[in-house]
């Protein structure tokens, strides 16, 4: 009996490694047929098991074989370590092979414009998105097409292919200037609270990666979800029988969502798991708990002809409504958004908007205090623009426009530092054609085809010899005052204005179809945060024990591309860093 087990237990990873090897060689035979250059990989990026276990594995491989192409591209997060390189050496498109799939990776501003307009055979890879159902189907999850160019590919996530018409349509609605003029306003407040915070702490400061997120995330509940919290506290008290309020069982969920993502909230509430588990499968319930009591009360404010809170829920169930009277008056079949649909697209508007911005904020603070010169620079145009000193004065639509220098910070950090690695696409079940540099490449069925955003954003083709180097007045054109109606002794920032890189070398948001609705909530927040801290404000780095200024700048550095894969790419270790604001006079 004995023997028999250990047989077995001999039989399962030797059945285990040879079927990888079986597919990794099928994988490879189609690979070839491409045309283009081949890497050959033991895992696939997306393997849980692999994401865990990469780390000391490749150590091995590295002490065994020096450095190769599985310790280069094997990593988590290698596109963001590599960035153009890789195409440089390879092409502008290279094949990943693994044993579950086949990785095209695209660097090719025309080819990311062609995978845009083509979504239906381009779609997202629904098996990569379904974990992100944790409350219900969403805009994320459902599927954009109803077939390929030759032939259906239908799943058992869509009904039809109507259901990603349907979210988009209604999910976009919220997302208008109405909603930016509210997001300005909070945005402001809280980043005059986080100021008058941080002033008020001794020095140095190891906090700001942790403030940011709740700057972010008290902005996201406010503007989006009628939720008002302050800074330095939070009042509201759970409500009875719950252990977690709005802002907490949020803030619980954001900061433990890997965990979320891999086991669900259901398994995480088994009281025989860990206290610390079990407190976060408690928040998954109290978030769910508050997120039906705002759907509610929405409903019954719109019910009693009253406009309600002007926030997200509010416009996501009024858009449902309207959706589902059209499709009876006109039959066009549309109808609007279940319950569970509406509570899983509040969920995703809460990971996708608060992370994102917490993580490029904190990236931005951490290069402005590395590059004091450009910190004048955006002050300069603060205080051209903006003169009153109370914040709750700076109206909307006369400050943020002219705000550019603000917002080329941002564009320039997201374009070197992208929370998100690559924008993910799939062929389905059918061959698909892609033009790169003028020649016809066939990308075969079921390959997962990766717009390689770190390698185009990064690409000297598209940035010029400096490409690597943060510098936002890339960002900032000069226009030719002879020819605008603007006169011409007025200040040379009358005349700057945005620049716009060629369609598909700048994507961090997406494009097309699936760009992301919170584009322009991002940018607000963004700016106005900007506007808050630099108008009077300096940051600046703490040298350590016998270290220069410029020794210090430089170790922010360090800090800022020590950078890694968690769920997003974030810094490291951002606490390792002391900042302190000083008042600029």
């Amino acid at each position: 009996m004995a023997n028999s087990i250990l047989l077995l237990l001999l039989l399962l990873p030797l059945t285990f490694a040879l079927h990888n090897l079986f597919c990794l060689f099928l994988n490879y035979r189609i690979a070839r047929k491409i045309g283009i250059p081949v890497i050959v990989l033991p895992a696939s990026p997306d393997n849980p098991v692999w994401m865990l276990t990469s780390g000391p594995v490749l150590s091995i491989v590295k002490a065994i074989f020096g450095d190769c192409s599985v310790t280069k591209y094997g990593q988590i997060g290698w596109e963001y370590h590599e960035k153009y390189r890789v195409h440089v050496k390879h092409g502008d498109a290279v094949v990943l092979v693994t044993p579950a799939h086949n990785w095209v990776y695209v660097c090719n501003a025309e080819a990311f414009n062609d995978i845009f307009q083509r979504r239906n055979a381009f779609a997202r890879p629904p098996e990569m998105l379904a974990m992100l159902d944790v409350f219900g189907p969403n805009i994320s999850t459902v599927i954009s097409l109803t077939s390929s160019v030759d032939g259906p590919w239908l799943t058992t996530n869509e009904a039809n292919g109507a259901d990603w018409q349907r979210h988009r349509k209604i999910t976009s609605t919220p997302f208008n200037e109405q909603n930016s003029h509210l997001v300005w306003a909070k945005a402001l407040r809280q980043a005059d609270e986080v100021l008058q915070f941080w002033k008020s702490l001794g020095t140095p400061i190891r906090r700001i990666a942790k403030d940011t997120r709740t700057l972010s995330l008290h902005v996201l509940s406010e503007a989006g979800f009628g939720k008002s919290y302050s800074f330095r506290k939070s009042t509201e008290a759970p409500k009875p029988g719950h252990v977690f309020n709005y802002r907490d069982s949020l803030a619980l969920i954001l900061e433990n969502i890997f965990l979320i993502l891999i086991f669900g909230p259901k398994f995480l509430t088994n009281q025989f798991l860990p206290k610390s588990w079990t407190r976060i499968g408690q928040a998954t319930l109290d978030f769910k708990f508050h997120m039906v009591e705002m759907v509610e009360e929405e409903k019954r404010l719109i019910a009693e002809g009253k406009p309600g809170g002007g926030n997200i829920i509010n416009s996501l169930i009024r858009a449902s409504e309207e959706m589902t009277k059209s499709a009876r008056t006109d039959g066009s079949g549309f109808k609007g958004l279940t319950e569970d649909e509406i509570y899983g697209n509040i969920f995703v508007y809460n990971f996708a908007g608060h992370d994102t911005m917490a993580i490029t904020l904190n990236w931005a603070l951490y290069l402005l205090a590395a590059h004091p010169e450009i910190q004048d620079w955006v002050s300069e145009e603060c205080n051209a623009v903006i003169q009153y000193d109370q914040s709750s004065t700076w109206t909307y639509d006369e400050v943020y426009p002219k705000l550019n220098r603000c917002l080329a910070v941002l564009l320039e950090t997201l374009r070197l530092w992208d929370p998100l690695i690559g924008i993910a696409k799939s062929t389905g079940s059918t061959p698909q054609p892609l033009t790169l540099n003028g020649r016809v490449t066939t990308i075969p069925a079921r390959t997962r085809v990766i717009l390689n955003i770190n390698a185009i954003h990064t690409h000297p083709k598209y940035w010029g010899s400096d490409s690597l180097t943060w510098r936002p007045q890339r960002w900032i054109l000069l226009s030719n005052p002879a020819t605008e109606s603007t006169p011409s002794n007025t200040s040379p920032l009358a005349h700057e204005y945005l620049y716009t890189p060629p369609r598909g070398a700048y994507v961090p948001w997406s494009d097309g179809a699936r760009v992301c609705p919170g584009k322009k909530f991002g940018q607000v927040e963004f700016v106005a945060a900007m506007g808050v801290l630099f108008r009077r404000h300096r940051v600046e780095v703490v040298p350590e024990s016998g270290e220069s200024m410029k020794e210090a700048r430089e170790r922010v550095m360090g800090v800022v591309l020590d950078s890694h894969i968690t769920l997003l790419l974030q810094m490291r270790k951002p606490d390792s860093v002391g900042l302190r604001w000083v008042e600029s006079g």
